[in-house]
């Protein structure tokens, strides 16, 4: 992948960057042959993108403007700055990568600590309402513990359990796991009977029941 930047975007997108320089000659060649525009076509991979650009208007901000406008282009650049300069997108799931890099006191790190720390962004509170079930007894998870679809989201997690009105809480500990096929339905939690009695008043209910839940950690 690398070598197809090197032969077809590399000296695209550094046509782009600089294109202050490459505008400033322009012009002045322009200026000097009494023509008014120029085009330039500029080549991704299969695709082309023609610029044109007008003697009054050759500047970075155009030229960089019509190579994000297009999505095969924009694309290219972002690939190349990636590579090339470690410049990524916030949402690129690449950049987690680059974070493990940082030192505890670079001003990055200290930021994403304050976030984790307000658990605002990344790191705030996941609620879902969600289905739970008490299994038969040789199934039961000891108390203060749950099963969880063994795919799930809230496998190995530290979570909070609402019954649905709020006034009710009791911290579990998802260690217990248990098969989802794809297609079937399944309580997202399975709860000790006595877990199930304090947090609904019955451990006797039907197939499911409703309540809230808010993974800890």
């Amino acid at each position: 992948m690398e070598s197809l930047f090197n032969k077809k975007y590399l000296p695209v997108i550094i046509t782009g960057i600089v294109c202050a320089a490459l505008g400033t000659a322009l012009g002045w060649n322009l200026s000097r042959g009494g023509v008014k525009s120029t085009d330039i076509k500029l080549n991704f991979g299969s695709n082309s993108l023609e610029v044109n650009l007008d003697q009054d208007e050759i500047d970075a901000e155009t030229f960089l403007g019509r190579i994000f406008e297009q999505g095969f282009s924009k694309s290219g650049a972002m690939d190349w700055l990636k590579l090339k300069q470690k410049i990524f997108h916030f949402k690129d799931p690449d950049i987690v990568k680059e974070f493990k890099t940082l030192p505890p006191d670079d001003p990055v790190s200290e930021q994403l600590y304050k976030l984790s720390a307000s658990k605002t962004g990344p790191w705030a509170y996941q609620v879902d309402t969600v289905r739970i079930s008490i299994p038969e007894k040789k199934y039961q998870p000891r108390k203060g513990f749950v099963n969880v679809c063994e795919n799930g989201k809230y496998r190995g997690r530290m979570l909070q359990l609402y019954n649905l009105d709020q006034s009710i809480a009791i911290d579990l500990t998802a260690s217990g796991k248990y098969a989802c096929p794809t297609g079937l339905k399944f309580p997202d939690i399975q709860l000790n009977a006595k877990d199930a009695k304090k947090l609904l008043g019955d451990d006797n209910f039907s197939k499911y029941e409703e309540a809230i839940v808010l993974i800890l950690q």
